[in-house]
């Protein structure tokens, strides 16, 4: 199979499996060497281990981070800093993709960016829509109420004191009226942690 073959075969795709590129053509030894091939010479970007996406100037899809967060490390929903920011809670542009997980945490650094995962019991797994990017696809994003619970949860190791005026002041949490406290109160139930409910409480 050459590049060219691949590339008219994959074009209909936002994103490439191994288990695609065997089905095009090509397995073994023989379909590594032409991966590796492809991935030196910049035709091919590798997002992570069995999944590539092919160069901007060949793509025809130009699927978003935020699919491409969804497809690399599932389940997942983008939530944390990412989501925060995006709905103004926070003040700074967040680059890399926080999101959350049922998965072990980790972190995926690739030609696109960085993803960060970070994990929640399967019962906290909840309080995300979906959305559609520019091109269509799929991701899921977590209601501002979740974020917040999510952050607070995951941070809760470095909020000692008021906690709701270290969101405010060392974090920049702009914690605004329209949040649905009941929502708030639900989502951290979940987690069954007496003092992450106790802060939520105190959101206002």
């Amino acid at each position: 199979m050459t590049y060219t073959e691949l590339r008219d075969s994959v074009s209909g795709l936002p994103l490439i499996s191994g288990q695609a590129l065997k089905m095009f053509g090509g397995s073994g030894q023989e379909l590594k060497n032409q991966l590796s091939r492809w991935k030196k010479t910049g035709k091919l970007l590798a997002l992570r281990r069995g999944l590539y996406i092919l160069n901007e100037k060949d793509r025809k899809l130009k699927p978003s981070r935020l699919f491409i967060s969804s497809e690399m490390y599932k389940p997942s929903y983008v939530s944390l800093e990412y989501a925060l920011s995006s709905y103004g809670i926070i003040p700074e542009k967040v680059p890399a993709v926080t999101c959350i997980t049922t998965k072990k945490t980790m972190v995926v650094e690739n030609v696109l960016g960085t993803f960060s995962y970070r994990h929640v019991k399967p019962e906290c797994f909840t309080g995300f829509t979906a959305k559609k990017d520019e091109e269509g696809f799929t991701y899921y994003l977590a209601e501002p109420e979740k974020a917040i619970v999510d952050f607070i949860y995951l941070n809760l190791s470095k909020l000692h004191g008021d906690a709701v005026e270290v969101l405010k002041e060392s974090y920049r949490l702009d914690l605004p009226v329209r949040l649905n406290r009941s929502k708030l109160i639900r989502f951290a139930g979940l987690f069954n942690n007496t003092r992450l409910l106790e802060i939520v409480k105190g959101v206002k």
